[in-house]
């Protein structure tokens, strides 16, 4: 049984539950002081309306009056920039009563950290706002704040904390002298010796890999021209629609509906209809 690294799913949840960990993750990304953390859920799941589309979010944080979403990204689910606007959606919708003022709609940032550039900037960091084409020096006051962190590009950057954290997701390389990623190399240690835990993981692990496999085999036959033609092609068909529908459940945090789906394929036929694939 290998040991989980910060980049996997149950170890990053499990780290980011830290509270020092989860403070100090947050303030290296964003470069702001978290003062009063008042509540760290991990594995949140936010349905903006009933029967809509789902999410299950990595790690929320609200603190000082301001909500932080945080997620570890390790393969291409569909385009990036989507699935963010539909995240800041599902929270805004989640923050605001019925009958509210929009003004009571919080600061909100999300933070997806990425293992390689499924953004496609070429960039180590990515941030994105709204902006006035016009005046792009305007502040709208929209309240939201983006970034994106590839960490396969940590070498682009310049020595400091960011550089030394995104080279520790895509080595796991503990600088010397940095009390964070010390800590956060501790208490993984602490986790990985706790066998009853990493049991009780590795089907969610087991899971996620072969989501990663399905995503980029997905991914690479999208961009290949089709080649097959009759029977062929019609099996390729249905790999790809599987696959696709394995990171529409993950993305979701539907994981028991994987090990259904593979198993069922009325199930599947259903779900495959749900998500429109």
């Amino acid at each position: 049984m290998r040991d989980l690294t910060f980049s996997d799913r149950p170890m990053f949840q499990r780290l980011m539950g830290n509270e020092t960990i989860c403070r100090g993750v947050v303030e290296r990304i964003l470069r702001t002081e978290v003062a009063e953390i008042d509540n760290i859920v991990t594995e949140q799941t936010v349905e903006p309306r009933l029967g809509s589309h789902g999410v299950r979010m990595d790690v929320v944080l609200t603190a000082d009056g301001r909500t932080y979403d945080v997620e570890m990204q390790t393969y291409r689910r569909g385009r990036v920039a989507k699935r963010l606007r539909y995240y800041q959606a599902s929270l805004d919708v989640a923050a605001l009563g019925k009958g509210s003022d929009y003004d009571r709609l919080p600061p909100t940032f999300i933070v997806f950290i990425c293992t390689d550039d499924f953004l496609g900037t070429g960039l180590a960091v990515s941030t994105l706002e709204v902006a006035c084409a016009e005046m792009p020096g305007f502040d709208c006051g929209h309240g939201f704040r983006w970034v994106i962190l590839d960490a396969s590009r940590w070498d682009s950057l310049e020595p400091g904390p960011m550089r030394r954290l995104l080279q520790f997701v895509a080595t796991g390389v503990v600088p010397r002298d940095d009390t964070l990623l010390s800590l956060v190399s501790d208490e993984m240690d602490a986790a990985n010796a706790d066998a009853a835990w990493k049991e009780e993981m590795m089907p969610f692990l087991t899971l996620e890999e072969d989501a990663k496999i399905q995503a980029r085999i997905s991914y690479e036959d999208g961009k290949a021209e089709g080649r097959v033609e009759g029977e062929a092609a019609g099996i390729e068909q249905g790999r790809r629609q599987m696959a696709s529908l394995v990171q529409r459940l993950m993305a979701d945090g539907r994981t028991d509906d994987v090990v259904r789906a593979a198993e069922s394929p009325e199930l599947c036929a259903r779900l495959c209809e749900e998500y429109g694939l």
